[in-house]
């Protein structure tokens, strides 16, 4: 399954420093790092991803409920492209050799919290049967400041695959709103990987901008970043247009 990257709600820079400059209010570019808001929905990461995303405290986040919302065998997982889908590993259970792959795991374990359910188990003590590999979905905001420094420690080479891909896909997606704040990333300077990706992605975001302008408000505009920017694993970005 894919992931999903939607920018929905976001300052319009240019009518915010027309309305301030109507009023005699002249801002600098450090200033306008500071005042602006940008709201992803991040859909269909994995819990490990997550784990990671929420670690930016000073963001702020909504997340998909694992108590409250009733979960079926329908819902998703995320496997590494790492794990080849035919390896299989031995596991026994009472004294029963089995060989599984990923898919059967993740199978078990939905099956396993199922059962519990069926059975009378509390659904939020039964959740402690699910992997980290079970997708969720997650509302984050960050200023341009806060999401910044977020770029420049997961779009680096070295960050976990998932969060690198996701990422990169919110990097695009301000640079398509806010070009005037969203410029080079600092970690450009000390990084060839990063700054190789961040000409990619300017090259990709501007050849989509009138597109992107003729969309009408209120729908969601699709960036077109794969094959080009050859992410590990499946993620569709997308801007709500205003």
């Amino acid at each position: 399954m894919s992931s999903k990257v939607i920018l929905f709600s976001y300052t319009n820079y240019p009518s915010l420093l027309s309305n301030l400059e109507s009023e005699g209010v002249k801002i600098g570019q450090d200033d306008l790092l500071r005042h602006g808001s940008f709201t992803f929905d991040l859909q269909g990461i994995s819990r490990a991803a997550s784990h990671q995303i929420v670690r930016h405290r000073i963001a702020s986040f909504s997340q998909q409920s694992q108590r409250y919302v009733k979960i079926t065998r329908s819902y998703g997982y995320l496997k590494p492209s790492g794990i080849p889908e035919d390896l299989r590993v031995p596991v026994e259970v009472r004294g029963h050799r089995m060989e599984l792959n990923f898919s059967d795991v993740m199978d078990l374990t939905r099956q396993a919290e199922e059962g519990l359910v069926s059975k009378g188990v509390k659904a939020e003590d039964s959740r402690y049967l699910r992997p980290n590999a079970a997708t969720t979905n997650i509302v984050m905001s960050m200023s341009p400041r806060q999401l910044i420094h977020f770029f420049n420690l997961r779009c680096a080479p070295d960050a976990q695959w998932e969060i690198r891909d996701l990422a990169w896909s919110m990097y695009a997606a301000v640079s398509l709103v806010a070009p005037q704040v969203f410029g080079p990333l600092p970690a450009a300077d000390e990084s060839d990987y990063i700054k190789k990706r961040v000409l990619l992605v300017g090259d990709l975001v501007q050849k989509q901008v009138e597109m992107f302008e003729r969309t009408p408000p209120g729908e969601l505009f699709q960036l077109e970043l794969q094959p080009y920017l050859d992410f590990a694993h499946a993620v569709d970005g997308f801007v709500r247009k205003y």
